[in-house]
This record gives structure tokens, sequence and C-alpha cells, in this order.
């Protein structure tokens, strides 16, 4: 028995570079989640070829319900909704998985890369665990670690190959597109990323390298920036977060899902004060 775990964003999509295309509710939208449906149907199909006997997709964009089931590979099952504590890895929890695969990722908040944010762009400026800078990736990865699921697969921008490259030398990358800035990138044809991802989620799944790396160990300390001082008037509110300064809050946890937990709140609080 083989178990994989895949997590899907949209913004490290071959072809997605816009805001508007990651925002429901637009022409562009819809034409990007068909895109995000091909590249994690060819991730899916790649990890069944690679020998998994069980593939779980957890819908990782905004609502987190961009995936229409219908167009997705029946093979595989599919997480989507929220509010969840595990946010982009939810389900990870629930049974010992294999290996863990990221498709369409992106750069962090505060670096280069398209699209670049963690979890709430317009809210987070910079999230900081244990004192490293950290995007989705690391977050998520760490997450996995807790769960004992090693990270097997990346795909998105070359930025963020750089990105896990260095911190995760074990990860298999699938890079889909060139970075120009943040909202510009040359990607490869549907087609191309499609075989690019379906290759490279084989390959990952035949080598299953056990190698369990974060980039933080608990306790975790957690330091948010945040876009302007009313939010961190507003997520202190909650107990145990404390102000740090104008636009900065800490906590401290003992575990990723309490960390994901929160980030997730302070996100939904966030919209709130758009």
């Amino acid at each position: 028995m083989m178990k994989v775990f895949i997590s899907a964003d949209i913004e490290g999509i071959a072809g997605v570079m816009r805001p508007e295309q990651c925002s429901p509710g637009t022409a562009e939208y819809q034409l990007a989640r068909g895109l995000m449906e091909q590249e994690v149907n060819a991730a899916i199909d790649g990890a069944f070829a690679g020998g998994a006997t069980e593939v779980v997709v957890a819908d990782s964009h905004a609502a987190m319900v961009n995936l229409r089931a219908e167009n997705i590979d029946a093979r595989a099952r599919l997480v989507q909704g929220k509010p969840r504590g595990y946010s982009m890895v939810e389900g990870l929890e629930q049974q010992q998985f294999d290996g863990l695969m990221f498709i369409g990722y992106h750069s962090a908040a505060g670096e280069f890369g398209v699209l670049s944010h963690t979890i709430n762009g317009r809210a987070f400026y910079r999230v900081r665990i244990n004192g490293e800078v950290m995007g989705e990736s690391d977050i998520y990865a760490a997450a996995g670690v807790e769960q004992k699921t090693p990270l097997w697969l990346v795909s998105g921008d070359d930025t963020l190959q750089s990105w896990i490259a260095h911190y995760y030398p074990a990860t298999d990358y699938a890079c889909v597109k060139r970075a120009i800035s943040q909202h510009a990138a040359e990607s490869l044809s549907t087609e191309q990323a499609r075989q690019v991802i379906r290759d490279a989620a084989k390959a990952a799944v035949e080598k299953a390298h056990r190698t369990l790396n974060s980039r933080i160990q608990a306790p975790y300390r957690l330091e948010l920036m945040v876009a302007k001082p009313v939010l961190a008037d507003l997520f202190c509110l909650l107990p145990n977060v404390e102000r740090l300064d104008a636009i900065t809050v800490g906590y401290t946890a003992q575990s990723m899902r309490e960390i994901t937990s929160l980030l997730g709140a302070f996100s939904y609080l966030a919209t709130t004060q758009n």
C-alpha cells in the first residue's frame, strides 16, 4: 500500500500570474481553475503510475472549493471547504500517508516570485516561526513532519524551486514557469506543464524517500507582521496572542496544528477589515 497526499494551490500553476486569475467570480479565474485541475490530475496520474494505491487531494486556495469534482481523476478523494484546522493539509492527520506533494505553490510573503504571499496576501506581510521567514511550503511541510509524512514533490515557479532546493534537498521539484515579476511569468504550455508534473510525481513515488525535513522544531514561536495596525488590534483579542509592536503579533504553540488553526482564524478575521 502506498498512500499519497496532494495539497493544491493556484498561484504556482503554469499560465497563472495575475491576481484576478486567483479571485473567484472573474472570467480569468474560471480559466485558471481549469489549469489548476489539469495540473492536479497530472500529479494524481503520475502518483498512481509510480505505484500509489491511494491519493487524497486537498483543495487549498481561497475558499478551498476551486476543484470541480467532476473534473478530477475519479481515483482520488477530494478534501474541500473551510474552515479546517490543518488548512492546506487537512486530512493528512486522518491516516498515515507515505508522502506529501504540493502542486501550484508559490514563494513566501516578502520574497520575490510570482504572486508571492503567505496565506493571506492582503493581511500578512511577513510570517516568522522561531525567527525564520516561512512560506506556505514551509508551514505545511512542518505540519507534514508532525504527521510523520515526508515532502516528496513541489511544483511552481523557479524562485520557489531555489527555496525548496536550499531547505528541502531531498524533495523533488517540477518547475512550470519562470518568474519575471510578481505579476508576470514565462510559463510552460499546459501540455508541457502536465507532462513535467506527471513525470515528477511518478518519479517521486518510485523514489519514496523517508526524509522528514522541517526548518523548525517545537515549541513554535509565531511572529506575524500584518498590513495595518487595526489587524494587530483585532488579532490580539484572541487569548494568548501578544502585541509585539504596532503591526506585529506573537504567539507560542506546541503543535503545528495549533499554528495552522490560528493563522486560519487570523486570515478569516482579516476579511472583516477589508
